[in-house]
């Protein structure tokens, strides 16, 4: 069974200090695959410790199978002015094309839209993630824009509002 677990500022420590241990915490690690890259690791470190009152959007969600951390993923900050949160994630390189991360988008929206706050949810891909786009599409996000990333080139912006999941209900 698929869990999202909201990593701590230990537990991102650990993975930078130590990328080739085997487990941390209980759970397990894939052999020989980082779980994020290590600039990731430093910046939501940063962030963290910058602004301590928004860990909840800060911190990233570790995803596990069995426990077995497969990736990791969660939301890029506290909401905009509109009520928009953004989401990312990622899955190793072994685990991929399995579902995870489908399954882990889903908890993300879950756990977004459990925010009064939030009305909307955003993620961007590259147009040639296809894998990626399906994710957000069977999590019901709609495309709704390119624009040109400075590292990325164009990435296409996918959105899901509150009121798609106000109809599964």
């Amino acid at each position: 069974m698929l869990q999202i677990q909201q990593a701590s500022s230990h537990q991102l420590q650990a993975l930078l200090e130590q990328p080739e241990q085997s487990a941390m915490d209980g759970l397990r690690l894939p052999r020989g695959e980082a779980i994020a890259p290590r600039f990731l690791l430093e910046s939501t470190l940063a962030q963290l410790s910058q602004d301590a009152a928004n860990e909840f959007w800060w911190s990233p969600r570790l995803i596990v199978v069995d426990r077995l951390i497969v990736g990791m993923g969660g939301f890029k900050g506290p909401p905009n002015d509109t009520g928009t949160v953004e989401i990312g994630y990622g899955i190793v390189p072994s685990q991929q094309g399995r579902g995870f991360a489908t399954q882990a988008v889903h908890l993300l929206v879950q756990e977004g839209f459990s925010r009064p706050e939030v009305s909307g949810i955003v993620a961007h891909t590259t147009p040639s993630n296809m894998a990626s786009w399906r994710v957000l599409e069977k999590n019901q996000f709609a495309k709704v824009d390119i624009k040109v990333d400075l590292e990325d080139g164009a990435v296409w912006l996918w959105q899901r509002t509150r009121s798609i999941l106000t109809l599964e209900a």
